[in-house]
């Protein structure tokens, strides 16, 4: 049913379009957080990853590997508590938005083991997330790709909890 393919900047429109959608029709705004256009064109480039899964030519969902580099602060893996990240080569599961009627199908955690052996591929062998709190939905795919909740904390201008597991 889905075809699940890398994007690149041919399809910032397409990843903005259902960013949107998602974002307008949540009941609470702050379960999750919205990226700039700058941010969002950095992630569909190397040394990221952003896979979108298809329905057609709908982009039914997108998820992104993110490698913080030494200049960006978006680095995760030096605020864990429970892990000492020396010696850990770390990415981030950033982001995964599902397109409303597409929710339900899986895709999160479906999108996330494709990113996680990739991950592995490119040799990192921590992943960090955040999410928030009231998140359920986010939780239970990170939790069921056997990411742990490390702590909460104020990230993006939000409380968020922060999780890792290791590949």
């Amino acid at each position: 049913m889905f075809t699940i393919t890398a994007c690149g900047l041919q399809h910032l429109d397409a990843l903005l379009a259902v960013e949107k959608e998602a974002l307008d029709t949540l009941e609470r705004p702050d379960l999750l957080r919205r990226n700039t256009e700058q941010m969002w064109r950095a992630c569909l480039q190397e040394p990221h990853l952003c896979l979108g899964a298809w329905v057609g030519e709908e982009l039914a969902a997108f998820a992104v590997l993110y490698v913080p580099q030494p200049d960006d602060g978006e680095a995760l893996a030096p605020l864990l508590t429970q892990v000492d990240a020396a010696g850990y080569r770390a990415a981030h599961f950033k982001v995964c938005i599902v397109r409303p009627q597409w929710r339900g199908h899986g895709l999160q955690v479906t999108l996330g083991r494709q990113l996680h052996r990739e991950a592995r591929n490119r040799g990192y062998n921590l992943l960090c997330a955040t999410a928030s709190p009231h998140n359920t939905a986010s939780i239970k795919s990170l939790q069921r790709l056997g990411y742990r909740a490390d702590h909460t904390l104020t990230k993006y201008g939000f409380e968020r909890t922060l999780f890792f597991c290791f590949n």
